[in-house]
């Protein structure tokens, strides 16, 4: 027995005064039971078919509801097929770059979610380094002078004084560079030839030193048996010789001719 929707229902219904008429006809119990049950299910809403009929509906039925299973799965595995196609095109289009800095983006998110952000040390300042200051010149004052000659003069005729200088300067105090290691005589030595003042000099074996014997043209001996240059360094007269006293910057060095007896 296989349940149909009504319009088989209805077909049944036309039909039952002719099965209950052959019935009566054949006086068959078989066809009278029949048209009983076919009245039962009729107002069930349902249909009876014979043996025969039901077996060659049922296979029809099953063949058909095998096809629609068959139709309806391949459908579906199309439909997934298609979507799984469509996942994978549009998963491999995505670029490279655009996935890492998606991901990179979610690692710096998640990083800066997770660790508390650390306080930045302030910054500290480092003292100025002053300049380096350059090496200062080293300098010394040099002078040269016979005015002792010129206090004395009535001592000395007019040819010896006219070799003199008016007011006894020759070398009027000025400021020199000195280098480490210069002596009194290197400074006397350099300035008078920068300046054409003629100077002579030689070297004493018994001081081993150098000794000045004229300055500008004024030698020893002319002004008395004595007479003769002598140098001063800051007011005072050293006990070496000219060529043996190295100089400091900011020494005062005076030549002075000094008469004798």
């Amino acid at each position: 027995m296989i349940l149909f929707p009504m319009q088989a229902v209805w077909g049944q219904v036309c039909s039952l005064p002719f099965v209950y008429y052959f019935g009566l006809l054949e006086n068959n119990m078989k066809y009278k039971i029949l048209s009983i049950l076919c009245v039962l299910c009729i107002l069930a809403g349902c249909k009876i078919e014979l043996p025969e009929q039901a077996a060659s509906n049922g296979t029809a039925e099953s063949t058909a509801s095998s096809q629609v299973s068959s139709a309806f799965s391949s459908t579906a595995n199309s439909a997934l097929n298609s979507a799984a196609e469509s996942s994978a095109q549009s998963s491999s289009a995505l670029p490279v770059s655009s996935a890492v800095t998606a991901s990179s983006a979610a690692n710096t998110v998640s990083k800066s979610a997770s660790s508390p952000a650390v306080p930045k040390a302030p910054a500290v300042s480092k003292p100025a380094v002053p300049a380096a200051s350059q090496p200062q010149e080293k300098s010394c004052t040099l002078a040269i002078s016979c005015s002792d000659i010129l206090k004395n003069s009535g001592r000395f005729n007019a040819d010896q004084l006219s070799i003199v200088p008016k007011d006894g300067v020759i070398y009027a105090e000025k400021s020199i560079p000195i280098q480490d290691g210069d002596t009194v005589f290197d400074v006397l030595l350099r300035e008078t030839k920068a300046n054409h003042i003629s100077m002579v000099h030689a070297n004493s074996l018994a001081f081993q030193t150098e000794y000045v014997q004229s300055i500008d043209n004024i030698k020893e001996k002319d002004f008395g048996s004595t007479s003769g240059w002598m140098y001063v360094v800051n007011g005072k007269q050293p006990p070496v010789g000219c060529s043996s006293y190295k100089l400091k910057s900011g020494d005062k060095v005076q030549w002075i001719y000094q008469c004798g007896n």
